[in-house]
Order: C-alpha cells, then structure tokens, then sequence
C-alpha cells in the first residue's frame, strides 16, 4: 500500500478525531490520550499485519480503561495493516459495538462515522494497491512478450538468413557448373580444333592468324577457369577451408582427431564450414579454453564431427543451450537434415554433429 497515503489520511482523521473531543471542553489529560493513540498509531504503522491483531484486541480493554481513547480509534483502523476485506470489516464492527458500550453521549454517531469513512478509505487504499500491482504485474508480462517476440523474429531472420545463403552457394555453384560444362567444353573444342588446322595449314600467310586466334581462345578459356574459380563455392576443398578457418587471431591451441570429410556435398561442405566457423567465434568469445579438439569420423551412413573444449563460459548472458550462436548452428545443420546434441561438464563443452551422406554432385 501507499505509506505516504495511509499517513496522511491517518494525520487527518486523527486531527478530526482531536478536534471532536475538545469540542467539549480542554483538560490537560487530554493531551496523554492524544499521545497514546499517536504511540499505538505508530506501532501499528511499524508492525506486521500478522501481528496488528494484537493490537486490535488490546484496544478494546484501553477504551474501557480510558474512554476517550475511543475518538481515536478511526485513524487507528485507518493505519493498522490488515490481511483481508473481511478482518477490516469485522474491525469495523467490533470497534462500533465498543463505542456503544462507552459513556460518549452524542458523538458517539460521529465516531461511527469516522470508522466508517476509515474502512472506506482503507479498502479504497487496497483496491488501489490491488490495481497498481495488476498494472505493473500486467506491464512485466507485456515487456516479456516483446522479448520473446524479439528473439523469435531474430532467430526467424537468422534462419531466413542461413536459408538464403545456402540457396546462395547452390546457384553460384550451378551457374559455375554450367559454365564449366557448356562453354569450357566450347572452348576445349575450339583449342582442338585450333591445333588441327595449324597441323593441316600449308599456306605460310595462316600460320600468324591462327597463332593469334589459338592465343585469344586460349586467354578466354584462361579467364573462365578464373570466373569458375570465383564462382565455385567449393573451390576450395574441405580441408583447405577448414585450415583457413582455424588461422583466427588468438585461437587456442586445435587438435585435430580422425580424418577430414572428403565426399561432402557443395550444401553440407557450405553448411559445416559456416558451423565451424560459428564454433571458432564461440569457443573465443565465451570461453577460457586452453584446447579446442575437433574430431572428425567417416561412418558408413553418415558423418559425424565432434568440437570439444575446456573452456568454461565467461558470460554469464550465454546459456550454453539457448545461445542464439547454438540456435543458429542448430538450425544450419536441420537443413541438411542433420542433429546437433550439446553436452556441457564442469571440465569441457562439446558439440556433436552428424549429417547423413548424400551423393555427391
């Protein structure tokens, strides 16, 4: 509840209260019963409402004991912190039947008046509380929703991402396959062809022109093996891309177990050479391993990779399972129809991969 509320709504029913027993005259005793109701408003105030109860109860024999402790019972029920509607009410009453016990004449009425706006504002305080906390209990929800919306539409984007650029990779590799295909095979001809007059040229004014012209063809057939080269995503073989990767500024020692996949497909050889290097930048920046173990195996139906370190994570914001660095290599590897499993120690993290074996294109 809101103290600064209580306390002023409690300051003003007691000045009324005050205001109503001098009403009928000032005696110097008064001033002890003023005191003493401020003293109890006070300990209410301070005391837990499994404890106010005992208070409450030890009001009612005061009242007999000093009467005007009576016109201050309003701003006690309005300060004293109770558990339910129903104790408040019941207060209420209980308080209401004391006054009618009590040699207070006509303001008696008033009094009861009084306890009555007190539970009034009492229960006005609670619904309010009840309101700010529903508010706020409504607007953490809110602002949770939005960061789970916010990952999933980043995870959404990181897959729409990897999907892309594989289907990327797969038409540079077409478009470099036809090439190789059609117009290298063209130019071969061509060469071929080339070679076959020089050899059946008897007229000397030829010799020069057909140099020349097998030259030109052989520059072109020079500049599409470059253009193929560039293209061909898998220009590089597996092994070749995989020393690449691992020559990243301040990796830790590599050991490397079993032997390198060499009958990759172009979309697994893309696919793992993005998760390798996704692996890399994990292991570097969440981790203080002194050793990174990749451990290659060729089974009979699938291939299965295995990086291990023993490091432990530094970053208290990366979950080890929920990272969006291992969401993104998870998703990379379903589109290959592949697993990935996550296993984390006191001693090392590790990362198996297996992808089933495709015919190679």
């Amino acid at each position: 509840m809101d103290k600064r509320r209580t306390l002023t709504e409690s300051a003003l029913l007691l000045l009324v209260s005050l205001f109503v027993m001098i009403s009928q005259g000032f005696a110097a005793q008064q001033v002890i019963y003023l005191l003493t109701a401020v003293f109890l408003m006070g300990i209410g105030f301070l005391l837990p409402k499994s404890v106010n109860w005992i208070l409450i109860l030890s009001t009612m024999p005061l009242c007999y004991w000093w009467p005007d402790i009576a016109y201050y019972l309003p701003p006690l029920l309005r300060i004293l912190s109770m558990p339910t509607k129903r104790f408040e009410a019941a207060t209420f009453f209980v308080y209401s039947a004391t006054l009618l016990l009590l040699p207070l004449s006509a303001y008696q009425g008033i009094i009861v008046m009084l306890l009555a706006i007190s539970l009034y504002l009492r229960q006005n305080d609670r619904a309010m509380t009840t309101l700010g906390q529903d508010f706020l209990a409504s607007t953490d929800d809110h602002w949770e929703k939005q960061q789970q919306l916010a990952l999933q539409n980043k995870q959404l984007l990181d897959s729409h991402e990897t999907q892309l650029a594989l289907q990327i990779a797969e038409e540079r590799n077409r478009i470099a396959r036809d090439i190789h295909d059609n117009v290298g095979h063209l130019l071969s001809r061509a060469l071929l062809q080339i070679g076959a007059l020089e050899t059946i040229n008897q007229e000397p004014v030829l010799e020069e022109p057909l140099a020349q012209l097998k030259q030109t063809v052989d520059t072109g057939m020079d500049h599409i093996r470059l253009s193929v080269h560039d293209l061909h995503a898998d220009s590089l073989s597996f092994a070749e891309a995989f020393q690449n990767l691992l020559m990243i500024e301040h990796l830790c020692p590599v050991e490397i177990q079993g032997s390198l996949f060499t009958d990759l497909t172009d979309k697994q050889h893309n696919c793992l050479s993005m998760v390798i290097k996704e692996a890399l930048t994990n292991t570097l920046k969440h981790s203080q391993a002194t050793l990174l173990t990749f451990h290659f195996k060729t089974l009979p139906a699938f291939y299965r990779l295995q990086i291990r370190n023993n490091g432990i994570i530094t970053n208290e914001q990366y979950p080890p399972k929920t990272g969006i660095g291992l969401q993104t290599i998870q998703q990379r590897i379903r589109l290959i129809n592949g697993q990935v499993h996550i296993a984390q120690t006191d001693t090392h993290f590790q990362l198996t991969i297996t992808i089933p074996k495709e015919p190679t294109k």
